[in-house]
């Protein structure tokens, strides 16, 4: 494997299960996430070639991500990007809202200088835990020659972020890109990079500088259809007091993207009153197709959890022009 040679990183901690500690020493399974700060993690790998930086962003339970800390870390991020002593960033996060974190930092890329993610499924004095060794892999492929783009190591795979999405609660199989390549799989030892990052996100985005402004989080909810479900929730939502109301709906539809007729009006409906839709779908790796003949919504090629992020994005976007005005 190429190293890049006196490269120094910056590691941003979140918290997450990474930063966990058993709430009983005896239940290794029952823990509290983002207990430890980045600095306690750092002493369980070895640095290598590289000069380390590390700094705590927030020490929170994944579940918990938000605006602010979303905030926080594209700041953390961009200030590292710009300095010329800086080669690459690690940042260390929880599993459950990784995907989230991982798209929103794509989203605003292409950076210049690669941005690995690295979790835990595993809080840091579990017996077999994992954070020390993917926290070592993430800090070595942030060294290699030929990382670029966002993407997210486990397990001693690499996901590009667009693709990553968490599949299971299983501690070895937690993440999965599906049908997608790689960015890079670990070979005896070493990182092999096996693909580019994928194309920038072509949905409305807001400046960077937007983004770090804005004072509120658009409010998207996402619903699933499933056998028996009703389109009640559709209009629940469109009820609420004014601060309140839902401004956009990702809507995972079965296969294809497909619902019952009552949601179709119930949508129409919500599209009728400002409401942004959109319409993805509950599988896994399943897109919406034409072939769903929905009449109200956008079709959209994410999964639901991205889907949120980046409509909530565009929806900031959207903000941001106004006040421009």
């Amino acid at each position: 494997m190429s190293l890049k040679i006196n490269a120094k990183i910056v590691v941003l901690g979140t918290g997450g299960t990474i930063a966990g500690v058993r709430s009983n020493p005896d239940s290794p399974d029952i823990y509290e996430s983002g207990r430890l700060g980045i600095a306690d993690l750092m002493g369980e790998v070895m640095l290598g070639n590289s000069s380390v930086e590390f700094h705590d962003v927030a020490q929170i339970d994944s579940k918990n991500m938000g605006l602010p800390i979303w905030q926080s870390l594209l700041r953390a991020v961009s200030k590292a990007q710009a300095r010329q002593d800086v080669a690459a960033v690690v940042i260390t996060h929880g599993t459950d809202t990784l995907e989230e974190t991982a798209y929103l930092l794509h989203a605003f890329g292409p950076w210049p200088k690669p941005v690995v993610m690295t979790c835990a499924m595993r809080p840091a004095d579990h017996p077999m835990a994992d954070g020390p060794a993917n926290l070592q892999d993430a800090l070595l492929l942030a060294q290699h020659a030929q990382a670029s783009g966002v993407c997210v190591v486990f397990n001693a795979l690499a996901h590009h972020a667009l693709h990553v999405q968490k599949i299971s609660t299983d501690p070895l199989t937690a993440f999965s890109s599906g049908f997608a390549p790689l960015a890079a799989e670990k070979r005896h030892g070493d990182w092999a990079w096996l693909s580019s990052p994928p194309d920038s996100i072509t949905f409305q985005m807001p400046t960077l500088s937007g983004f770090l402004g804005a004072a509120q989080w658009p409010r998207v909810e996402w619903l699933t259809h499933h056998a028996g479900s009703g389109s009640e929730w559709v209009e629940a939502l469109l009820s609420a007091p004014s601060n309140t109301r839902v401004r956009g709906l990702v809507m995972a539809g079965t296969g294809a993207g497909t619902f019952k007729d009552a949601w179709d009006a119930a949508l129409g409906k919500a599209i009728g009153s400002g409401v942004k839709v959109w319409i993805s779908s509950r599988c896994a790796w399943g897109k919406p197709l034409p072939q769903a003949h929905q009449k109200s919504g956008e079709l959209v090629d994410l999964p639901p959890a991205k889907a949120c992020m980046a409509l909530a994005l565009a929806l900031l976007a959207r903000d941001e022009e106004r006040s421009a005005l």
